[in-house]
């Protein structure tokens, strides 16, 4: 599950960049988008909606196939697009059943939920194994960032991880929002997974539906989250 206390913090744009790089390092990935009504993944990798998504899906109202959509550009890429309903209420064991089904296809399944908590926190919590925590580097993200793991504490099997994203050194060299680095590991109580640089292209690229070039420097940072998350000891690079 990729989550976060608060909204903007780039949760989207990181699960489909590091799904993009997980499918490129040869894993078969699969992205659900758990945002209620405002699902944004066909756009940022150029893919028709379809008829079906995640609600239908859980609903039994269509099949697996039905609603797994592949990406053309990205061999190894699926995606499950989020709810049309903007009050649907997600079922955890109805929820985690439905992705244990899905899971022998998939060499990972990356879950990005809504910022905060609500039914699709409880219902990632029923089916993650692992919590990948998002968070910019000031004080109110962070705080918000320790209260999401202190919900994940209590599933102890859910293992969670840190990831620093929209780090523009040169702004936190000379305004220092937190003192440093470590202040944030201590501050969410997680360990650190990435940091990802601030890159205004990001966010314009992934609009376009367009993947980002291999000199982008989030998409290496993003590229280096991916071989952790196998298990790889790699510089962060900041």
């Amino acid at each position: 599950m990729v989550v976060s206390g608060k909204g903007g913090v780039g949760k989207s744009c990181l699960t489909v960049t590091i799904g993009r790089e997980l499918a490129r390092l040869g894993h078969r990935t699969l992205l659900i988008e758990m945002e209620l009504g405002l699902g944004t993944f066909d756009l940022m990798m150029n893919l028709e909606r379809g008829v079906c998504c995640l609600s239908d899906f859980l609903s039994g109202r269509c099949t697996e196939k039905d609603c797994i959509v592949p990406v053309p550009d990205e061999p190894g890429l699926w995606a499950v697009f989020a709810p049309n309903e903007r009050d649907f209420f997600y079922d955890p064991p109805v929820f985690a059943e439905k992705t244990d089904e899905l899971a022998g296809s998939f060499d990972f399944i990356l879950m990005e939920t809504p910022p905060g908590f609500g039914s699709w926190f409880e219902a990632a919590q029923s089916a993650a194994d692992a919590a990948i925590i998002v968070a910019t580097p000031d004080r109110p993200c962070l705080r918000d960032g320790r209260a999401v793991s202190d919900r994940l504490d209590e599933r102890p099997q859910i293992r969670q991880w840190l990831v620093i994203n929209r780090l523009d050194v040169k702004q936190f060299c000379r305004r220092r929002p937190i003192p440093h680095l470590d202040f944030a590991i201590d501050a969410v109580g997680a360990q650190l997974l990435g940091v990802v640089p601030e890159d205004q292209e990001l966010p314009y690229r992934l609009g376009e539906g367009t993947a980002l070039p291999q000199q982008n420097g989030a998409r290496a940072a993003c590229r280096n989250i991916a071989l952790r998350l196998l298990g790889q000891t790699v510089e962060l690079g900041v």
